[in-house]
């Protein structure tokens, strides 16, 4: 049976058709209307009602929707989300169901993608964490094969929790200073990166610039990055009592050495000695997407 599955991201949007195998059968993409969130949501409802005219074997009441936290999951209901800002207060739940025929179902985007990362996970592994980095920085969390969602869906929200108490950057979200997702995430790299040469710089720049090591201050402020993630980590491994966890994003899946760097660290740092750490950077493509299947099962 194929299911309807939809990723929101803070700049693309991917509408898919997924199998019982997790293979994406079809899949449209468009750029997130981030002004406009009924435009945003006229045209994922136009692509989800073509697919159940087009398609045989489809479940046409699944509407399995993804969303970039924080957010009421239980309502599908968006409460202020950092790259979204333009959508605190719309409730996506009574939208859909007002203009289809479809009963949609909403979660955060890395518990859709740690579904989809527990299918492939290692034989006997039932508690870890799966900790995405690229355009913000959010984790999900398994526990004894289940996932921990939290009261409302927005288990894991760690971006605006504070990991550099004396950065001078004052995050224009949550108002804090040194905020993970303002320390770490892509997003952080390529605005600490552009501080420093005066000019616009990417987050694949700057990371090709740290490993062709072509400036100094540039390398040293990315080592920054690497140990607050280190710090991250530790903390993660130490506050759930885990010894996995999986890295997903585009960060964590560049040249940057963060497997080998996070377990050396935990492993000289952690209080209890003599533990094994694992640390994998997930291979799968489109986890959130396919995750989504698993939605409501």
């Amino acid at each position: 049976m194929l299911k309807i599955c939809v990723d929101i991201g803070g700049t693309k949007t991917i509408v898919g058709l997924i199998n019982e195998d997790l293979k994406i059968i079809d899949s449209k993409k468009f750029e997130t209307n981030k002004v406009d969130p009924t435009a945003q949501f006229n045209e994922i409802l136009k692509i989800a009602k073509q697919y159940v005219t087009d398609f045989k074997s489809i479940d046409d009441t699944v509407l399995n929707i993804a969303m970039p936290g924080p957010c009421d999951y239980t309502k599908g209901l968006f409460l202020n989300p950092p790259n979204l800002q333009a959508y605190n207060g719309f409730n996506a739940e009574s939208y859909i169901t007002e203009h289809s025929d479809f009963k949609p179902q909403f979660v955060n985007d890395t518990d859709a993608a740690i579904l989809a990362e527990y299918q492939y996970i290692e034989d006997g592994v039932e508690d870890f964490i799966y900790l995405t980095i690229s355009t913000g920085v959010g984790m999900a969390y398994v526990r004894k094969g289940k996932i921990v969602s939290g009261v409302d869906g927005n288990f894991g929200e760690i971006g605006h929790t504070v990991i550099k108490s004396n950065s001078d950057y004052k995050c224009p979200v949550c108002q804090q200073y040194g905020c993970v997702e303002n320390e770490i995430s892509g997003s952080a790299i390529s605005r600490k990166a552009s501080e420093i040469l005066n000019r616009v710089v990417s987050t694949r720049e700057a990371i090709q610039m740290y490993i062709d090591g072509d400036n100094k201050a540039v390398k040293d402020m990315i080592e920054e990055v690497i140990k607050l993630t280190q710090q991250l980590c530790i903390n993660l491994f130490s506050v759930f009592n885990i010894y996995y966890i999986v890295l997903g994003g585009g960060v964590t899946q560049s040249s940057l050495p963060y497997k080998e760097s996070i377990k050396s660290y935990a492993t000289a740092h952690h209080l209890i000695r003599n533990s094994t750490f694992n640390v994998e950077v997930s291979h799968l493509e489109a986890n959130v997407l396919t995750g989504l299947y698993f939605v409501g099962k």
